[in-house]
Order: structure tokens, then C-alpha cells, then sequence
């Protein structure tokens, strides 16, 4: 589902706020996506995975959206936040879409035996067979956290 679907189909599901449409260029667009419209590029650890939606269950909110590569829907950060909501119900996450090519962005192995690139990356979410968890770390300029209800997240 590219982007622009995946925008029009909240907007015609009610969501309480469409993707912002970013003009092109690099600026980040916040919005809410479909859960299942994006594509991971690593596992999760189950551990922290029930620590994380039982943090969020009893905060009842999720504090910070995921990053997302705009073209491609592949999740960049929020792996267990987006395995969190899914396993709470959820089917909307909060969400900033970001231009995977900008330079700002970049991309670190966080295993010695697994090395990563922002085509790797991308290739391994659309592939459907993840990294193992926490096989990159993705370093880019810092964005605001917008804390949403999960009430607002169930559609």
C-alpha cells in the first residue's frame, strides 16, 4: 500500500488526523498509518515486547510515534511499539514518515555479524524474513513525541 493509499484510507475511516502531506523534499509528516500497512525489518525480543505493551496499557497512551521510510512503509524505529499496539488491539499507529534518503539519516550495525545499509534495510522489510532484533540503530534528528490515547488507536 503506498503512502498515499494508506493516508486516504484512514482519512475515509475517520481517523482523527490524515498523514500530513509533506511537500517533497525532506521534512518529516506526521500522521496515523495503518498497522497493517507497514513492513518491519527486524524481530522483536518477546521479554521486552510484554514489558513494553504492559507499560503502555497502564499508561494508556502511546508517548512517541514510529519512523517510517515514506516510500517504501518500512518501519526504521518503533519495531516492539508497533508489535506492542498490535498485540493491545490497535490498528492506527502514530507515525512520522520520513525521506529514508536524506542524508541526516543514517543507519549502524548494533551486531558484529550482521552489517547494514540503508538498502539492506529497506530490502529486509519488504522481503517479509526480518533481521534478528536489534540488528541496526538508526541515528537521525531528533522529533517531538506526541503522546496518543489508545482509544484513539483502535479506530
Amino acid at each position: 500500500m503506498t503512502t498515499a493509499l494508506a493516508a486516504k484510507s484512514l482519512s475515509a475511516r475517520g481517523a482523527p488526523e490524515a498523514m500530513a502531506q509533506a511537500p517533497d523534499g525532506l521534512a518529516p509528516a506526521f500522521g496515523f498509518l495503518e498497522l497493517s500497512a507497514l513492513l518491519g525489518h527486524e524481530q522483536t525480543l518477546p521479554g521486552y515486547l510484554a514489558q513494553l505493551t504492559e507499560e503502555i496499557r497502564q499508561d494508556g497512551e502511546l508517548r512517541r510515534p514510529i519512523i517510517v521510510d515514506r516510500h517504501s512503509l518500512v518501519i526504521l524505529d518503533g519495531h516492539h511499539r508497533a508489535a506492542a499496539l498490535r498485540e493491545l488491539g490497535c490498528s492506527l499507529i502514530p507515525t512520522y514518515l520520513v525521506d529514508y534518503g536524506d542524508p541526516a539519516i543514517t543507519v549502524e550495525p548494533n551486531r558484529p555479524d550482521i552489517p547494514v545499509s540503508k538498502e539492506s534495510v529497506v530490502s529486509t522489510g519488504l522481503s517479509g524474513r526480518p533481521y534478528p532484533p536489534k540488528t541496526s540503530r538508526h541515528v537521525l534528528p531528533e522529533l517531538p513525541g506526541r503522546p496518543t490515547p489508545l482509544e484513539t488507536l483502535r479506530g
